[in-house]
């Protein structure tokens, strides 16, 4: 049975707004991914801007991301509530969602 990614866990490695840009172009092209955690980065208010683009776009495409996980950027936290669609981006911890793919 075939198996595709659909979270990607990028938690504290340290991405900044530059690297989210690279990030995003790979999601446009890969969309089973339906979870990002990238919280504890260096995520600014530009990143969020661009990852926000990015999320629209999948959208628009039919694969939607269904969330992602920012906590603990550097970015305005404005900017979150601003950014939310559909409850996609979000303070919370990561859920239990692991075990339902792939197993």
């Amino acid at each position: 049975e075939e198996c595709s990614l659909v979270f990607l866990d990028l938690w504290g490695n340290q991405i900044d707004d530059e690297v989210v840009v690279v990030l995003c172009a790979g999601l446009e092209k890969n969309t089973t991914i339906k979870y990002l955690e990238l919280s504890q980065n260096e995520i600014t208010d530009s990143g969020v801007k661009t990852i926000r683009r990015c999320v629209d776009f999948r959208a628009e495409l039919g694969s939607p991301v269904q969330q992602v996980w920012m906590k603990g950027n550097p970015a305005n936290a404005a900017l979150y509530t601003g950014c939310m669609l559909n409850g996609q981006f979000t303070f919370e911890s990561i859920p239990s969602i692991i075990e339902q793919y792939c197993t």
